[in-house]
């Protein structure tokens, strides 16, 4: 194997960079902060000799023991047992790599807002006692179903330090953050036929709120879709094989499995919300109506953690493969509200409640449900430099017992309800009921590790 070259940090990473398109600004910003401290170790090696084991030259990655009062093969090979350096250059851990700092841009899909049919439309002649309401053949859904279920950006860093010399138990840190997801759907004006359906609770019949229809109402509609997903974890680390953490000054085991054990907390917030302007065109009724209205959920996760890591070490690569489940409760909470403006002959009047936020599902709903939160995962590593090494990687995240905004819409709607609010005779619609769901988040990792 060749012997490692004295080209500069900064040279490898310009290597390495150049080829991966997951180093964005912030990873490599801290990568070469951090790889500064790499460079003056290996310049404190660099002041030993550093000589061939039976004619070949160092593998820096080789094992090496030390046993007292003897001399030890590879890279121990010609130096006095009292002044042996603490070289970054083997693997004897003992005086190496009790800190490590993991930094991971992810690229993650997860599980979409399921939602009825939101917003419809109509040919162009069609009816208006027939436009945009569901059932018929002529009518299109225009936005609904599974919306927001694009893959998404993130950031991950892992770290840790382990407590005892002998690298047997630890303590880490995780935290990560999948950015916001959003979409949405947005109509300003035109001549499209467009609606919101819902279904009429006082005639058992679908219907519509029409928001363009020539020559009646002439309006713009903008629907948003958000979704945030945030973790932290605290962990103890406990060898589990060998008891030593394999960093002892006789153990040869290079691979090591620990126990996990610690407090996790997970948050996932969401949000639907509605914004419309209508202009009636009718010169017998003219006026103004703006309406939105907002479906908002938000799940906080907190447990006791658990987990097993194994770690298979070979020469220039290493392999983990991760299991943890995180046992506690979550905090579901929906929130719900809307708002009406009504302006005729230059007078406004505000009413509360929206299309599908009505007075008896409007306001903010809490309950803990009991919850089991598993995880999976896989990283494959690559050594590039005596400290620095490259990660790629795969992540499984399921989450149940989740509370979403597009279960929370209920579509049978009182027209009664409906701003300027009558009396209502029928059975009061939309009514509120907590409706859960499962989340499952994974994708890939790419990033770095530093270790000393």
């Amino acid at each position: 194997m060749p012997a490692p070259t004295n080209q500069p940090i900064a040279t490898h990473l310009s290597r390495f960079c150049s080829h991966h398109l997951f180093c964005n600004s912030l990873i490599a910003t801290l990568i070469l902060l951090l790889s500064l401290f790499c460079e003056t170790q290996s310049a404190h090696a660099q002041q030993y000799a550093v000589v061939p084991v039976n004619g070949n030259a160092l593998d820096p990655y080789a094992t090496a023991a030390y046993n007292s009062g003897t001399q030890g093969g590879g890279f121990l090979a010609g130096f006095p047992n009292q002044s042996f350096p603490p070289t970054l250059f083997t693997t004897n851990a003992a005086t190496q790599d009790r800190f490590w700092l993991r930094t991971d841009y992810i690229r993650w899909m997860a599980d979409g807002i399921e939602t009825p049919a939101l917003v419809t439309t109509s040919p162009d002649g069609t009816a208006q006692s027939d436009a945009g309401v569901l059932g018929l053949a002529t009518t299109t859904t225009l936005y609904g179903g599974e919306i927001n279920d694009e893959s998404t950006n993130g950031i991950r860093f892992r770290g840790g330090f382990f407590v005892t010399p002998a690298s047997a138990f630890g303590i880490e840190g995780e935290y990560f953050r999948i950015g916001s997801n959003d979409s949405g759907f947005s109509r300003n004006g035109g001549t499209q036929i467009l609606a919101r359906p819902f279904y009429r609770t006082d005639t058992d019949i679908e219907t519509a709120q029409l928001i363009n229809y020539p020559t009646v109402v002439d309006g713009n509609l903008s629907i948003g879709a958000s979704s945030k997903l945030n973790s932290y974890l605290v962990n103890g680390r406990v060898a589990l094989c060998p008891t030593c953490g394999g960093n002892c000054v006789t153990c040869r085991n290079t691979d090591r499995v620990d126990w996990l054990v610690g407090y996790r907390r997970i948050e996932l917030d969401e949000a639907l919300t509605f914004s419309e302007t209508l202009e009636s065109q009718l010169t017998a009724a003219p006026g103004t109506i703006v309406l939105n209205e907002a479906f908002r959920t938000s799940n906080e996760f907190d447990g006791l953690q658990l987990g097993v890591v194994y770690q298979a070490n070979l020469k220039r690569i290493w392999l983990e493969s991760l299991l943890r489940v995180a046992v506690g409760s979550t905090k579901q909470t929906v929130s719900i509200n809307g708002n009406t403006s009504i302006t005729e002959s230059g007078v406004t009047d505000n009413y509360a409640g929206g299309l599908y936020a009505q007075r008896d599902n409007s306001g903010t709903f809490s309950r803990d449900e009991f919850t089991m939160v598993p995880e999976i995962g896989f990283t494959l590593g690559v050594h590039l430099t005596s400290c620095l090494d490259a990660t790629v990687g795969y992540s499984l995240l399921y989450l149940p017992n989740v509370v979403r905004p597009g279960d929370q819409i209920d579509r049978d709607v009182d027209p009664d309800l409906l701003a300027p609010p009558g009396i209502v005779t029928s059975p009061s619609r939309p009514e509120f009921r907590f409706i859960q769901n499962d989340y499952v988040a994974h994708g890939l990792s790419f990033g770095g590790q530093l270790r000393f």
